[in-house]
C-alpha cells in the first residue's frame, strides 16, 4: 500500500509541474482519482486545491465546482487533512465560486445567492471580516442593476477593516477607482489610485488593473501623456494572458482615441477568443470591445480565425457582425437569468462608444497595413504638357528640386509621347534620377542609359554627358566606387574638351562628391577649389553649390571652423533650395560632430524647411535629426521628434530609417526609465527588420538592446531569444560586441537557471574582451563565470578564478582591481566552506570583507561580516560568531535590505541559542525582528 500510495503522490507532482492549461488540469484530475483509490485523503486534498486554482487559472469555474464540493465534505470528514497553506485556499476559493457564477448565466440567480450566503456563514464562523462578502454583493447587486443595493453593499466594503480574506489593497483601489469613473470622478479616481501605482504588491493582477481602470480617466482628463503609458504598460502584462478579463478595456481604447491600426494587431493576437473564450462574461466582453474596434476598420480587411481545428477567414465587417450578434446574445442570457436590461445596456453603451481625444501612441505604427508614400502637394494648374515639362527642368536646373518634383509628378508618363524628342528625353532623364531612391538601381540605370541616348541621338552631347555624370552617383551603390567615379572621371574629361562652363562645373562637383566618399580627400579638395573658381568667373548660378561643396571638404578634413563658417555664410544668401538642403545638412553635422546644441534648431529648421511634400528628402532630414539627437545623447529631451522620425519611416516605407529611429526612441524611453514603451519601440523595430532589408549593422543593436530591456522586465526567455538571435549576426571582427552581447546573455542564462550555459558564456566574454585588450572586462567576465559555476564544480570554479587573479595586475583603475580582488575573495571563501575548510573560508571572508569596506560598499560589507558569523558557528565558535552578528548589527542602516536584516537575525539568534543564552530579551534581535515585521 505504501508503494501505492508513493505512485500516488508522484503522479500528483508531475501532473503539478505540467504547463498551466487543460492537459494539466487533467492530469490533476487523474492523480486525483489515484489518490482517492489508495484512500490517501492528505493527498485527495491537495490534488482538489490544485484542481480548484487551475479552473481559476483557466478561467473555467464551471470545473471548479466538483473539487470544491469535494473539500467541503472532505473538511467534515477530517479537517486535519488540510494543512495551513490549504486550509486558506479552500477559505479563499469561497470568494472565486461566486465570482465565477456570477459571470456565467447558466447559474441562477438563487444558487449564486446560496454560496454568497454559504461564504458569509464560513467568514463569520471562522472571524474573518466580511468585507469580502459585501465586495461579492456588491458585485452581485451592480451586475443585475440594482444601483440601490450596490451603493449599500459597496459602502460596507469601503468601510469595514481589511482582514486576511481581503483582496489585496491595490485591487480595492482598483474597485474604488472603477466606481468613481462610473460617477465621472475622473480626477478624484486618479488622486486616489495613483499613489498605489508606485507601491509593489506581489498580485499577480497589479498594477495592470489599475492602469486598465484608470486609463479612460486619464483621456477624459486630457492627460494623453499618462494615458499612453498606462495603456502601452497595462496592456504588456497581460497581452500572454489567454484568459485576462482587460483586454476589452484595451481593444475599446484603441478603437476610440485613434489607435485602430494598434487595436487591429492586439486583436490579431487574441482571435482565438473569439470561439473557443473559457468565460461567458469574458467573451461578452471581449466581443463588445472588438466589434467596436471593428467599426472603424476598412471593409477589404481580412482575419483568420481559428475554429474547431480550421481557420475561417472574414472580413472586418463579417467579424464585427459575428462579435456583435455574440455579445447581444450572451448580454441577453445575461438579463433573462437577472430578471433586468442592466448587461445588454452597458453592451450596447460600448457597441455605440464615441470616439475620445486622440492619444499618440509611445511608438507610431503605419496607418494602413502597407506604407505608402504621402504626397501632401499643392496642386499643379498648367495644363500644357510641354509647358509644365519645361518648366519643371528648369526648376531641376535652378535646383529648386521640390517644385521640379511637383511639377514631375503632375505629368503623366503616358504623355512624355506628347514631348518634343529632346524636352522628352530630358523628362526622361530626370524621371530615372529621382526614382534613384524609391526603385531598383538596376531598373533605373536602365532607363537613365535610354534617356542619355536619346540626348545624344538629339544631338544635346554636354546635356548628355551631365546626365551620364549624374547617374555616376547611383552607379556608386550599384557597381561600387570604383566603377562610378571612373565614370565621373570620363564625364569631366569630355566636359573639358567639349562642354559648357557650367557642365566642366557640374562634373567636377560630381566627381568630387564620389571622391569624398571613397575618403579621397586630396583631390577631391583640389576638384572643390577648381570648381569654386571655375564658377565665380563663368558661372554665377553654380558658385553656391561650389562653395557648399568646399564647405563639405573642409569638415571631411577636419577643418571644422572653416567649414562652418563657409555654410554659414552660404545660407545667409538665400541659396536655392538644392543648396540649401546640402548646406542645412551639413551644418547639422558640424553641428553634432561639435557637441553643440544649436544642432537641435538646426535640424528642426532642416526637418521644417523639407517636410513637405513627403519624398526621399524627407526621409533624410528625419534621418539626419534622429543620428543628431542620438549622438548628442538628447533622446529624451526629444521623444516627439523621434516618434515624427518613425512615422515618415513607416509614409515613405523606409525600413532602415524606421529601425534607426525606433532604436534611439529607446534609448529616450530608457533614459525616462519608461522601460515598457523602450520595449515597444525596440519591438516595433524588430518587426520592420523581419519584413523588410535593413543594414545589419542595425540589427545586432536592437536586438542586443532588446534582449536587455526585456531582462529589466522580467521577460527572461524573450530575453534570451534575442539576445541569441543578436550573438549569432555579431560580425567576426567585431569581438567587441561579442562580448558585451555574451556578458548579458550570461546574466540571462544565470536567471534562468542554467549554470553551465551561463558560466560558457561568461568565459566566452573573457576571451572576446581580452581580444580587444580590455583584461579588466575580461576579469570581471571570469569572476562572473566562477560565481555562476554550481557547486560540484569547484575545480573549474577556482581555475576560472586563477585565470581572473592573472589579468588583475593589468587592470588600472584601482577601485575596480579593489572590487574584483574582493569578489574572488569572497568566492573563495565559499569554495573553501563547501570543502569543509572553515579556517581558509573564514580568513579569504575577512579579506573579502576589508576590501568592500575599503570600497565604501557597506551592504556587502554587512553580508560578508554576516557570512563570516555563519561560517564561525558552523565551526562550533559559538562566541566569536555572536559577536560578528553583533558586528554586523552596527553596520545596518535605514537603507539596509529585510533581506540582510533577517540574515542577522537568523545567525545572532542561532549563536545565542546554542550558548543557551536568552533570545527574546536581547535588544539587537528585538530591534531586528521589528523592523522585519514593519
Amino acid at each position: 500500500m505504501n508503494e501505492e500510495k508513493e505512485a500516488a503522490e508522484r503522479q500528483f507532482v508531475e501532473a503539478y509541474h505540467l504547463p498551466e492549461g487543460m492537459p494539466r488540469h487533467e492530469a490533476l484530475e487523474r492523480a486525483a482519482r489515484a489518490a482517492d483509490a489508495v484512500d490517501h485523503l492528505p493527498l485527495a486534498v491537495s490534488c482538489r486545491i490544485a484542481l480548484i486554482r487551475s479552473a481559476y487559472d483557466l478561467g473555467r469555474y464551471d470545473l471548479m465546482l466538483a473539487p470544491f464540493a469535494w473539500c467541503g465534505t472532505a473538511e467534515q470528514r477530517d479537517p486535519t487533512a488540510f494543512d495551513e497553506w490549504e486550509t486558506h485556499s479552500f477559505d479563499w476559493a469561497h470568494k472565486w465560486i461566486v465570482s465565477g457564477l456570477i459571470a456565467d448565466p447558466r447559474f441562477t440567480l438563487a444558487q449564486i445567492g446560496s454560496f454568497v450566503d454559504q461564504l458569509a456563514e464560513r467568514y463569520q464562523r471562522l472571524g474573518y471580516s466580511m468585507q469580502p462578502v459585501h465586495g461579492a454583493r456588491a458585485d452581485l447587486a451592480a451586475h443585475v442593476g440594482d444601483d440601490e443595493a450596490y451603493r449599500e453593499h459597496f459602502a460596507k466594503y469601503l468601510a469595514m477593516d481589511r482582514g486576511p480574506m481581503s483582496d489585496c489593497e491595490a485591487c480595492v483601489i482598483e474597485e474604488q477607482a472603477g466606481h468613481l469613473i462610473r460617477q465621472g470622478k475622473h480626477a478624484e479616481a486618479v488622486a486616489h489610485a495613483e499613489h498605489q501605482l508606485g507601491q509593489e504588491t506581489g498580485c499577480a493582477t497589479q498594477p495592470q488593473g489599475i492602469l486598465t481602470t484608470l486609463t479612460p480617466a486619464f483621456v477624459a482628463l486630457g492627460d494623453v501623456d499618462r494615458a499612453r503609458q498606462a495603456h502601452v504598460v497595462a496592456y504588456r502584462l497581460v497581452r500572454d494572458d489567454l484568459v485576462s478579463g482587460y483586454l476589452e478595456d484595451h481593444l475599446e481604447f484603441c478603437a476610440t482615441s485613434g489607435n485602430v491600426r494598434r487595436g487591429v494587431e492586439l486583436l490579431r493576437g487574441h482571435l482565438h477568443r473569439v470561439h473557443h473564450s473559457t468565460s461567458p462574461s469574458r467573451a461578452m466582453h471581449f466581443a463588445a470591445g472588438a466589434a467596436l474596434l471593428l467599426s472603424r476598420v476598412s471593409a477589404d480587411e481580412e482575419f483568420h480565425v481559428p475554429h474547431d481545428g480550421r481557420t475561417t477567414v472574414l472580413s472586418a465587417p463579417e467579424l464585427r457582425e459575428l462579435l456583435e450578434a455574440q455579445a447581444l446574445e450572451i448580454a441577453a442570457r445575461f438579463d433573462r437569468r437577472n430578471g433586468s436590461d442592466a448587461v445588454s445596456t452597458r453592451i450596447r453603451r460600448t457597441l455605440a462608444a464615441s470616439d475620445t481625444i486622440p492619444v499618440p501612441l509611445a511608438v507610431p505604427i503605419p496607418s494602413a497595413p502597407a506604407p505608402v508614400a504621402s504626397v501632401d502637394e499643392e496642386p499643379v494648374t498648367v495644363a500644357d504638357p510641354v509647358e509644365l515639362a519645361q518648366q519643371l527642368c528648369d526648376a531641376f536646373d535652378s535646383g529648386e528640386f521640390i517644385v521640379g518634383m511637383r511639377l514631375l509628378r503632375s505629368l503623366p508618363e503616358d504623355m512624355d509621347p506628347l514631348l518634343p524628342e529632346t524636352l522628352g528625353a530630358l523628362v526622361a532623364a530626370r524621371r530615372a534620377i529621382v526614382g534613384g531612391h524609391v526603385r531598383p538601381k538596376e531598373e533605373v540605370l536602365a532607363e537613365l542609359d535610354v534617356a542619355i541616348e536619346r540626348l545624344v541621338a538629339c544631338g544635346e552631347h554636354d546635356l548628355a554627358n551631365r546626365y551620364r555624370a549624374r547617374g555616376a552617383g547611383l552607379r556608386a551603390e550599384e557597381d561600387g566606387p570604383a566603377e562610378s567615379t571612373a565614370v565621373a572621371r570620363t564625364c569631366l574629361a569630355e566636359a573639358e574638351a567639349t562642354g559648357t562652363p557650367y557642365t566642366r562645373v557640374l562634373t567636377r562637383l560630381l566627381l568630387a562628391d564620389l571622391l569624398a566618399d571613397a575618403d579621397e580627400t586630396d583631390e577631391q579638395g583640389a576638384l572643390a577649389a577648381e570648381a569654386l573658381e571655375l564658377a565665380r568667373a563663368e558661372v554665377p548660378e553654380l558658385v553656391s553649390r561650389a562653395r557648399c561643396d568646399r564647405a563639405q571638404y573642409l569638415a571631411s578634413t577636419g577643418q571644422l571652423d572653416e567649414a562652418h563658417g563657409e555654410v554659414v555664410d552660404v545660407l545667409s544668401d538665400a541659396p536655392s533650395a538644392s543648396v540649401r538642403f546640402d548646406a542645412l545638412r551639413l551644418l547639422l553635422k558640424i553641428q553634432t560632430v561639435r557637441g553643440e546644441e544649436e544642432a537641435v534648431r538646426t535640424a528642426a529648421e532642416f526637418v521644417g524647411a523639407f517636410g513637405s511634400p513627403r519624398g526621399p528628402w524627407t526621409a533624410e532630414t528625419h534621418r539626419q535629426r534622429v543620428a543628431s539627437v542620438e549622438r548628442l545623447g538628447l533622446e529624451a529631451e526629444h521623444l516627439p521628434e523621434l516618434r515624427e522620425a518613425v512615422t515618415v519611416g513607416h509614409e515613405l516605407g523606409v525600413p532602415d530609417d524606421v529601425a534607426k529611429a525606433c532604436y534611439a526612441l529607446a534609448g529616450g524611453y530608457l533614459k525616462a526609465g519608461r522601460f515598457v514603451e523602450a520595449a515597444e519601440a525596440l519591438e516595433e523595430a524588430v518587426r520592420v527588420i523581419e519584413g523588410g532589408e535593413v543594414d545589419p549593422d542595425v540589427i545586432v543593436p536592437v536586438r542586443y538592446r532588446l534582449g536587455q530591456v526585456c531582462a529589466r522586465l522580467d521577460e527572461i526567455e524573450a530575453a534570451r531569444r534575442h539576445l541569441e538571435v543578436a550573438l549569432g549576426l555579431v560580425p567576426p571582427d567585431e569581438p567587441w560586441r561579442r562580448a558585451m552581447v555574451l556578458d548579458v546573455l550570461a546574466g540571462v542564462l544565470r536567471r534562468l537557471d542554467l549554470p553551465l550555459e551561463a558560466a560558457s558564456a561568461y568565459q566566452g566574454a573573457a576571451t572576446a574582451w581580452q581580444e580587444v585588450d580590455e583584461p579588466a572586462e575580461a576579469a570581471g567576465s571570469l569572476v562572473e563565470a566562477a560565481a555562476a559555476l554550481p557547486n560540484e564544480e569547484a575545480a573549474e570554479c577556482a581555475t576560472t578564478l586563477t585565470e581572473a587573479e592573472h589579468l588583475l595586475q593589468s587592470v588600472e583603475d584601482p577601485d575596480h582591481r579593489t572590487h574584483l580582488t574582493a569578489r574572488i575573495a569572497a568566492i573563495r571563501a565559499f569554495l573553501h566552506i563547501q570543502a569543509g575548510e572553515h579556517a581558509a573560508a573564514i580568513e579569504q571572508n575577512g579579506i573579502a570583507e576589508e576590501l568592500a569596506a575599503q570600497l565604501g560598499d557597506l551592504d556587502w560589507q554587512t553580508f560578508l561580516v554576516t557570512r563570516g558569523a555563519r561560517f564561525l558557528l558552523d565551526s562550533g565558535d559559538q562566541p566569536n560568531a555572536e559577536s560578528e552578528a553583533r558586528r554586523a548589527g552596527t553596520l545596518i542602516n535605514d537603507e539596509t535590505p529585510p533581506q540582510l536584516l533577517g540574515d542577522i537575525a537568523n545567525v545572532l539568534e542561532e549563536a545565542l541559542r546554542t550558548q543557551s543564552k536568552p533570545t527574546a530579551s536581547d535588544p539587537l534581535l528585538r530591534t531586528l525582528n521589528t523592523r522585519l515585521e514593519a
